[in-house]
């Protein structure tokens, strides 16, 4: 019997119990840690396109870093046919095909091509744990021709193309290789099952784990994935355990997970996951007859809490004997940032470390809580900006203070206050509402720094992410960093500015969702010189035209550019802000078919009163097609269609016309054409949002 241990980094992981699939929408936002620190990232996504085709890596989004796209390099490697090697010592990771050796190390903007040198913008990046690389600079190497839209924002990577014909000699039938005497065969063994896993009898107990087989196992393999990952591979063994086990009994495993898989070579192994909540150090002992594996975790000793401030920086340091393997996360109202240690001893720590050298933070706070867990809460300044990193046996908050003074966020009633230092005229201020972009903004006509400073106040709820105030060309801009779309009213209360952040459906009595269908890397149908999304769109627009000149209906877009938000996400909004949802599409069938339907679907709560999804396609069928000049194939219903069965509002899909159908599509070719179809659509949603209750 042997243990052998295996480091892989994870994006080179290709058993498909440690993939996880996320589906990555119009935005990005999530934490990045790299270089040692976490950084808050936020911005449109980045489509990719290989050969034409959509290509998205199931794992880890494409991210822009320093104005570099970068991805991770498994996905994309293989999909370019090359095997991904990785060499720990020297942080190098290969990618090899039969024409390429392309090499990249970690930090380092030289990369090899068959041996010689070339620079890059920016070096390859370890990002929550996988390996990115600026994608420009692999395609270059690896002779692909890489095209960047803007507006899109869309890489487009274009392998080359061989032509020529089969020489006659290479279409000569070969010999059959002579036929070789059957060697006789080894009996193969029998493989065993893992039969039982046991878990630490309470939180209390030693941190022992234990996998016991009914028979003896062929070997094991400890497989390197991450710091936050224990990963065992029994092979010989197929799985009698749970595939996920939730009841560790130690809060710093998360979860244990196990699935059976077949190697190349066709052995069988279980695979046996610990999710850590971070680094911690252990012990495995294996039984002399190869049928029980131990793993015992190491208890740390927490040993110190240190302060110190420097600049404009206040520093908060952890120090154990060993990796505490932390679980580190944020809240609000207060600002703090809350540290749990799982299975720890500690030190002579009080319960309140002293602070007052410390201008960013309010307390620190030390305890233990049920289950276990040794906690430490560092509250902050609301203005404060908090980043971590834990290395090695040591956590270090860093706590970055702000020029914000003036304001204030309740969270409980989602208002901002500005303290009345000087007048603002409230009408003056200019409003700009990106809510495509994930902001709102407002512009207060002169520099108001003194009063308020600048900076970013951090709010993190449900709606709100965060407040950026700042200075441009002289006037100050307050910025709202949104997680949903959200409306703002502005009151002045004597001594304060008030400004509240609401759903639209608080400030508006009328929301329409406008869903301009289709968009970006999908094109839904087309004919006749037309392609659906960009007609859905241009459709989309002259109906919010319409509107916001003949009604007082607030409209918004689930896009507004040639972008693709996923269904799930357009049904999401709708049901978060709307009071009706209309999406505007394009139909195709046989060249003969033509005319103009809307498609709806019963909602559980129809028959309260409010308006319903049947009306609102009732009353687009009496204007579109009369109005247009189409056919009236009517109501169809579309209970499987996933835009209108995962909305809980009123929502309607129009297919406008059939852009298959030559006389459909050169109505809706002219501007004329679209202007009378926007408008007749517009005057269905105009009489059903005022001839019924909404709410």
């Amino acid at each position: 019997m042997r243990k052998r241990m295996i480091r892989l980094m994870p994006i080179f992981l290709t058993v498909g119990l440690l993939h996880t699939t996320t589906a990555w929408a119009a935005r990005v936002e999530m934490d990045l840690f790299y270089n040692g620190a976490h950084h808050a990232y936020n911005a449109s996504e980045i489509h990719v396109y290989l050969d034409g085709g959509a290509y998205q890596d199931p794992n880890m989004p494409t991210v822009s870093i320093n104005g570099r796209t970068m991805m991770p390099m498994r996905g994309i490697s293989q999909e370019l046919g090359c095997t991904v090697t990785w060499n720990e010592e020297a942080q190098q990771v290969y990618a090899v095909n039969d024409t390429y050796t392309i090499v990249f190390e970690i930090g380092s903007k030289t990369g090899y091509k068959n041996g010689e040198p070339f620079i890059m913008d920016v070096a390859p990046l370890i990002i929550n744990d996988r390996t990115m690389l600026p994608l420009r600079a692999f395609a270059t190497a690896m002779d692909l021709e890489v095209k960047w839209d803007d507006p899109t924002r869309s890489v487009y990577i274009t392998t080359p193309t061989t032509g020529g014909e089969t020489s006659e000699k290479e279409e000569e039938t070969k010999p059959e290789p002579e036929t070789k005497p059957e060697e006789p065969q080894t009996p193969q063994k029998t493989d065993t099952t893992l039969s039982q896993l046991n878990v630490p009898a309470s939180v209390s107990a030693d941190p022992v784990f234990s996998i016991v087989s009914k028979e003896a196992y062929d070997r094991y393999e400890e497989v390197y994935v991450s710091d936050d990952k224990l990963v065992i591979d029994f092979y010989g063994a197929k799985n009698g355990l749970a595939e996920t086990i939730k009841a560790t009994n130690a809060a710093f495993v998360t979860a244990i997970r196990t699935a059976e898989h077949t190697a190349t070579n066709g052995e069988t192994y279980t695979r046996v996951v610990f999710d850590l909540t971070g680094k911690r150090t252990y012990n495995i002992q294996e039984n002399s007859e190869h049928t029980k594996l131990t793993i015992t975790f190491q208890k740390p000793n927490v040993q110190s809490v240190t302060t110190a401030h420097n600049g404009n920086t206040d520093t908060i340091t952890i120090t154990a004997d060993q990796s505490m393997g932390a679980n580190i996360s944020t809240l609000s109202n207060p600002n703090r940032v809350v540290i749990d240690l799982s299975g720890v001893t500690v030190g002579n720590i009080p319960a309140t470390v002293d602070s007052s050298a410390l201008p960013q933070v309010n307390e620190i706070r030390t305890g233990w809580m049920d289950g276990g867990v040794y906690r430490i809460v560092v509250e902050t300044a609301d203005t404060a900006t908090s980043t971590w990193q834990e290395s090695g046996n040591k956590i270090t908050v860093s706590v970055q203070g702000s020029t914000l003074k003036g304001i204030s966020y309740n969270s409980s009633t989602s208002v901002l206050r500005l303290q009345k230092t000087n007048p603002i005229p409230i009408q003056s201020i200019q409003h700009t509402d990106a809510y495509l972009d994930g902001y709102y903004e407002m512009v207060l006509l002169g520099d108001y720094s003194a009063a308020y400073g600048y900076g970013t106040y951090q709010v993190n709820g449900s709606r709100l992410q965060s407040v950026e105030i700042g200075n441009r060309n002289g006037n100050t801009y307050i910025r709202f960093n949104q997680n949903a779309i959200n409306a703002y009213t502005i009151k002045d209360v004597g001594d304060a500015y008030e400004i509240a952040v609401c759903n639209p459906q608080q400030v508006y009595d009328k929301v329409l969702l406008l869903d301009p269908g289709h968009g970006g890397s999908d094109p839904g149908a087309s004919g006749n010189g037309i392609t659906e999304k960009n007609m859905n769109l241009t459709i989309a627009l002259k109906v919010r035209e319409y509107l916001n000149a003949n009604s007082d209906i607030k409209v918004y877009m689930t896009r507004d550019g040639d972008t693709y938000p996923t269904n799930p996400s357009r049904a999401a909004t709708a049901n978060d802000i709307a009071d009706l949802m209309v999406s505007i599409h394009m139909n195709s069938a046989a060249a003969s078919a033509s005319g103009t339907e809307t498609w709806a679907t019963a909602h559980s709560n129809d028959g309260d009163g409010n308006l319903t999804s049947l009306q609102a396609a009732q009353a687009v069928q009496k204007y579109l097609p009369t109005e247009f000049g189409t056919v009236n194939r009517g109501v169809k219903d579309g209970k499987n269609l996933l835009i209108l069965n995962s909305t809980n509002v009123p929502a309607i899909l129009i297919e406008t016309c059939f852009i298959s159908n030559a006389q459909d599509a050169q109505k809706i070719s002219s501007v004329s054409g679209q202007e009378t179809a926007a408008k007749a659509i517009g005057k269905a949603i105009i009489e059903v949002m005022n001839q019924y209750s909404l709410r």
